[in-house]
């Protein structure tokens, strides 16, 4: 999801592969395009390989300098609380898998997972002033926060305030609805993430 936001941000022209996940080719899958993790997302640049998703983000931002605010001080805290999105908060991830097509799922709520909620809320809080996004045009920072915003979304977490119309507007973004949209006509299933109950929201998100 993010990759494919930053692209569409940037408007850089690009072919989409989708890989199957989770079955038993899926990382020999995309080992063979070139991401040597197995894991997605991965950037062919021409003979060039981009996996991992800051790399990616890095990458793009080297021919295309609005990935990042162009302030150094603000460009530092964008890429802090995105490597800390990306590489941390471990009990929201495990908690509350991605599944943009469910709704009304219950999550455990223990101390960890809404110690992580907390932090989000806080980060969501402190936007550049005057600003519907977290440093002035939507970007790097904000990008990575999507996925987040759609678990709130699939597992029923009510934000209040600043955070909370951060949150919606994330999800209103017109390429955020755009990504939704292309999501609910996936068909496939993948069982370890139908976690919580709940239902399938059928129908755009527009």
């Amino acid at each position: 999801m993010r990759a494919w936001l930053l692209l569409k941000t940037l408007d850089v022209p690009f072919d989409e592969l989708t890989v199957p996940l989770y079955q038993p080719q899926s990382r020999d899958t995309v080992r063979a395009l070139g991401g040597q993790t197995g894991l997605v997302p991965v950037l062919l640049d021409g003979d060039t390989a981009i996996w991992d998703t800051m790399a990616i983000f890095e990458h793009l931002h080297e021919n295309h300098p609005i990935v990042w605010p162009p302030k150094r001080s603000e460009r530092a805290r964008a890429r802090s609380i995105s490597g800390e999105i990306h590489s941390g908060f471990h009990a929201l991830r495990s908690a509350m898998p991605v599944n943009t097509r469910a709704r009304n799922r219950l999550a455990s709520q223990n101390t960890d997972v809404m110690l992580d909620i907390e932090r989000v809320k806080e980060i969501w809080n402190t936007r550049t002033t005057g600003s519907p996004w977290l440093f002035g045009a939507f970007g790097g920072a904000d990008i990575m926060f999507a996925p987040i915003a759609t678990r709130f979304q699939t597992y029923g977490i009510q934000l209040e305030g600043e955070p909370g119309d951060y949150m919606g507007r994330l999800l209103e973004h017109c390429l955020v609805v755009e990504w939704l949209r292309l999501g609910e006509a996936e068909m496939d299933v993948i069982s370890s993430l139908e976690v919580g109950g709940g239902d399938v929201k059928i129908g755009s998100q527009c």
